[in-house]
């Protein structure tokens, strides 16, 4: 897997202290109902010289949407998704093959957007434009992209899009602060761009044994030059924060990556991610793939990467990575 932005800083700290394709079951009477989901298996090798390739579920879920026409310009919407974790591979605290329920919601649609009230994805969930599967340096880590208590709001009208999330303090207890997430999106298209901010501000994330407070944005502009070219930048900077100590780092994060389509079926990529923690630890990756389509909602594809560590001031031994995977959705 690759290694998160915050794995990466935890040393620092101790030195220096997708749309996806539906089935319509119903749809009359002002009631539709759909079922969508995906399956994603690869053949996997890290950068990691101390890991053996294995076959691994990267991604499988399951989503079943409904809308109720109320008024001619207001709907009620609900969703309900399930998530397939990997099988039990020996990893102390793994999931052992787990199904979780990780969106139950309700909420209205309209002119004004879509709002959206329970458990759910937040949109700093869709963060990222680079064109890798698995071997890209991680681009931007949140920590928290998901929560139980989200109320949120998504508006997109074709050229202007914007969107706004809170998940609710999740302690119940008036005298001790919980976890709590803000943030949104905003982003225009013209033509051939596609340009967009995410901004996210959490307090109290519990992640690799710390609680932290996190806060920063990234900043993706997608740019199709013809038909067959298109290219993909972003930045981000993100503030993590230890919550005991107030033990901070910062963290800079760069992506360019570029795609050819060569025909209906086969697209070619290249890209370069580099990753700059308070100068101290640096990471960067340059990966190239090639996908096939083997149907509109199938394909497979092979990745290739190599990737340069620095912790510390002391460079990491890395291996080639490679992945071949297949998906398919529905």
């Amino acid at each position: 897997m690759k290694k998160t932005i915050l794995a990466m800083a935890v040393p620092a700290l101790l030195a220096a202290g997708a749309a996806q394709a539906s089935v319509n079951l119903y749809d009359a009477d002002g009631v539709t109902v759909d079922l969508s989901g995906a399956a994603e298996i690869q053949y996997y090798k890290g950068y990691s010289n101390t890991e053996d390739a294995h076959l691994r579920i990267d991604d499988a879920d399951l989503i079943l949407t409904t809308s109720i026409e109320v008024t001619d310009s207001l709907d009620a919407v609900a969703g309900m998704g399930f998530k397939y974790e990997d099988q039990f591979d020996g990893t102390v605290g793994q999931d052992n093959g787990a199904v979780k329920n990780d969106e139950l919601y309700v909420g209205l649609g309209g002119d004004f957007g879509t709002i959206t009230f329970g458990r759910q994805l937040l949109i700093s969930d869709d963060a990222g434009n680079q064109k890798d599967y698995e071997l890209g340096t991680e681009q931007v880590d949140f920590v928290q992209t998901s929560g139980n208590q989200v109320v949120k709001w998504v508006y997109d009208n074709g050229t202007f899009y914007a969107g706004a999330n809170i998940d609710l303090d999740n302690n119940k207890s008036e005298s001790v602060d919980g976890r709590q997430i803000i943030g949104g999106r905003v982003g225009a298209r013209y033509e051939g761009l596609d340009a967009r901010v995410y901004l996210y501000d959490g307090e109290n994330l519990p992640s690799d044994g710390l609680v932290w407070d996190v806060s920063g944005f990234n900043a993706e502009v997608d740019y199709a030059i013809n038909e067959a070219f298109d290219v993909a930048l972003s930045y981000g900077q993100i503030e993590y924060k230890v919550v005991a100590t107030d033990a901070k780092v910062d963290v800079d994060v760069i992506g360019i990556s570029a795609g050819y389509q060569a025909d209906e079926k086969t697209g070619l990529a290249l890209g370069y991610d580099i990753i700059d923690i308070d100068s101290n630890n640096q990471s960067s990756s340059l990966y190239a793939n090639v996908t096939y389509k083997l149907a509109s909602n199938a394909k497979v594809y092979a990745e290739v990467g190599v990737a340069d560590e620095e912790v510390a001031g002391v460079d990491i031994d890395t291996d080639t990575g490679y992945v071949l995977g297949m998906e398919v959705k529905f």
